[in-house]
């Protein structure tokens, strides 16, 4: 009893971040197999845009590593249920739609480009 005094402030905050991983998770399972797609390709082109301002083009290899580090750090029970070729085709498409994001939008691509410079 003693221990839930002196700590009731960080069991608290245990059971509010639990409860909100929970909430997440659950909120990604109900949506339909289309909007959790959309919601993955969403956060893929903004990790390989910054991948590619972090570490430039010519890097593939290493940014696809950081990439996929990253979504495993992110979303670990989704990294267990996608295989990582279905991950690199993800990827590929991302990196697609980074290019026409480059080609069509100067003021990214000057973002992007300047990383890379300094």
């Amino acid at each position: 009893m003693n221990f839930i005094v002196e700590y009731w402030y960080q069991i608290v905050f245990a059971l509010i971040v639990v409860s909100a991983a929970v909430i997440k998770v659950t909120k990604f399972c109900k949506q339909s197999k289309q909007e959790q797609y959309e919601q993955i390709k969403g956060w893929l082109l903004q990790a390989v845009l910054l991948a590619e301002r972090d570490f430039g083009s010519g890097t593939g290899k290493l940014k696809l590593s950081i990439v996929y580090s990253e979504f495993c750090e992110r979303m670990p029970w989704l990294a267990n249920v996608i295989p990582f070729q279905l991950f690199c085709s993800y990827v590929d498409d991302a990196l697609a739609d980074m290019k026409e994001i480059l080609e069509s939008n100067k003021a990214i691509a000057s973002v992007v480009e300047s990383k890379v410079e300094n």
